[in-house]
């Protein structure tokens, strides 16, 4: 009878209702209408413009040569003049990597320590901060380019990289809410306890809260990283000399030499967008994850 106690309970099976079998064909659908289009565009990026013409214009041959050819004369023939220079797609996605991570990594690493100064610490002002954001997120900033713009001018961090550091550090947007949340959800208790053994704020701050705070952030960088990426308007009047990729592909679309004017090579020159999005989701998947595990202090 010990022996049949000590054994561990048999483990009933879940059921799977309809409602979670829905949801799973819904994604799937959706997910399959956005792989179809990439996997099409990554198949005519690779087509000889002239096989591409044959087979979508006149629906003859399906085209069967594989060339990278298309990818070499986006990457390297098509070249964005400014007054600094000329930038060459290699030298557009090297803007575009500096301009991405480093508004990203201002843009999330604001509101998250703004955020947890008005969640963490109990005062009159963190009231005033969290409705400021509130008032904020629902008023039209379409107008406050031209005065952002004057400012930089005036200051003359104008068309530099760290005059939009500069802009990204601000907590008035979706993500201090999702901080606020975030920091709330995690027990007084921890802060109280490292406290009796001595510890600082900022050592509770970086030491205790901030890492069990980790998926949030990483999620909150990717979702801006990307975001920045595909920015075009921005870059386009605030960084005149210093192009983005994203902005180069703009103009790629709208002033095409006629080397460069075939499908297959816009379509290579995309792909080549998309590419290190694809990168950073890869590497920052596993830290995809809104939800955090909070409970007691364990001994």
């Amino acid at each position: 009878m010990e022996k049949l106690k000590s054994l561990p309970p048999i483990s009933k099976k879940k059921k799977v209702s309809i409602f979670t079998i829905s949801i799973f064909i819904v994604l799937s659908v959706y997910f399959i209408s956005l792989l179809i289009p990439f996997i099409w565009a990554t198949f005519s990026a690779t087509n000889t413009p002239k096989e591409y013409m044959i087979y979508y214009t006149f629906h003859k041959q399906f085209p069967t040569t594989i060339t990278f050819d298309n990818f070499s004369l986006a990457l390297g023939k098509y070249v964005l003049k400014t007054e600094k220079g000329d930038f060459s797609f290699l030298g557009m996605i090297g803007n575009s990597v500096i301009y991405s991570v480093g508004c990203a990594f201002f843009y999330t690493l604001t509101p998250c320590l703004v955020a947890y100064c008005a969640a963490r610490f109990k005062f009159k002002f963190s009231k005033i901060i969290y409705a400021f954001v509130i008032i904020t997120m629902s008023l039209p900033i379409v107008g406050a380019m031209p005065s952002e713009i004057r400012m930089l001018k005036a200051i003359g961090l104008y068309d530099t990289f760290f005059g939009m550091f500069v802009l990204r550090m601000n907590f008035l947007s979706i993500y201090f809410l999702i901080f606020y949340a975030q920091f709330q959800m995690i027990p007084m208790t921890y802060s109280e306890a490292a406290k009796v053994d001595g510890a600082s704020n900022f050592r509770i701050m970086t030491m205790i809260i901030l890492p069990q705070a980790i998926p949030t952030i990483v999620t909150v960088f990717l979702l801006s990283f990307i975001t920045f990426w595909n920015d075009y308007q921005i870059p386009r009047y605030y960084l005149p000399n210093s192009p983005t990729v994203a902005e180069g592909l703009f103009e790629y679309t709208h002033n095409l030499p006629l080397e460069l004017n075939a499908i297959p090579v816009q379509l290579a020159a995309l792909i080549g967008l998309t590419v290190p999005i694809i990168v950073v989701f890869a590497l920052l998947n596993k830290y995809l994850k809104l939800n955090v595990a909070t409970g007691g202090i364990k001994g």
